[in-house]
């Protein structure tokens, strides 16, 4: 029988096309997050079948080669895979599970692959009900990334915060990734409270491209970095406002007041100081 069909093999191979497929998402390759997550579905659901029975993932065909003295056994699609288990109670095929398995195949096509985007949960959720059937943590499957994990699934959070804190953890193990192996002294491996800078880009002419930096805050939400905040007065709250938050160290993007906000940073003495700056009260 083919050395490749175990439990063990098809595990493994679930598992890394799975963090694969993470990578994929926070680097912005949705085309290949869908490719890599349907691979990791796949596979999980075939370890899955195969430690139940292993005739469970066969489609019929045999191949017999007489002089190896050895055959080999023709596996079924995800589709199948999925719908096997389904039957047996494990797991739903969901729309949305249906048309990533589509976009994986290639039968959809979305520009940029934006339409995969959105289906971290969906990825989770199916990997979650069947090892659950494995009776596996998430944690010995998802290892460093089961809190980003945990945090597409969280129904308690609203969409954006869900967005934002999922791109804040994705930021930092693309950072700790990048230091790995690097002869960094500790303050910048593990930095103190490094605060922000702050531009002023439409505040008028005296501020215009001006840049403060307020030291003392937690800086990036995601690395802890100082960070560089765009800042605006804000008519409707009388003072200033962040529109911007960009981390040079671990290439964070916030866009906006309610991704900042939902990000967890906080602003509130830096803007202070901003806010003075504006009014031309600050030296």
């Amino acid at each position: 029988m083919d050395d490749s069909l175990s439990f063990e093999s098809f595990f493994e191979g679930a598992q890394k096309a799975a963090h694969k497929a993470m990578e994929d998402h926070a680097r912005g390759e949705y085309d290949e997050f869908a490719l890599h997550a349907g691979v990791a579905i796949e596979r999980l659901a075939k370890a899955a079948l195969f430690k139940m029975n292993p005739l469970y993932i066969a489609s019929g065909k045999v191949q017999i080669v007489t002089e190896q003295k050895k055959f080999t056994i023709h596996t079924i699609s995800m589709s199948e895979a999925l719908a096997r288990l389904a039957q047996l109670g494990i797991g739903k095929v969901t729309p949305s599970l249906r048309l990533l398995i589509d976009l994986r195949n290639g039968t959809v096509h979305a520009s940029g692959g934006e339409e995969a985007k959105p289906h971290i949960p969906t990825l989770a959720k199916a990997i979650s009900a069947i090892l659950k059937h494995l009776e596996m943590s998430e944690h010995a499957f998802w290892g460093r990334l089961t809190s980003a994990v945990n945090i597409a699934v969280d129904e308690q959070r609203s969409e954006i915060e869900r967005d934002v804190q999922l791109r804040i953890r994705q930021a930092r193990h693309r950072l700790d990734d990048r230091l790995e192996g690097l002869p960094l002294p500790n303050e910048v491996r593990w930095p103190k409270e490094s605060g922000f800078s702050f531009f002023f880009a439409t505040v008028g002419p005296d501020a215009d491209g001006d840049e403060v930096s307020v030291d003392g805050g937690t800086g990036c939400p995601a690395c802890g970095r100082q960070a560089h905040v765009t800042v605006e007065p804000s008519s409707t709250k009388g003072g200033a406002v962040a529109v911007a938050l960009v981390c040079p160290w671990c290439q964070l993007h916030l866009s906006g007041p309610e991704e900042i906000d939902a990000s967890g940073a906080d602003l509130a003495i830096s803007l202070e100081v901003a806010d003075a700056v504006i009014h031309g009260d600050y030296d």
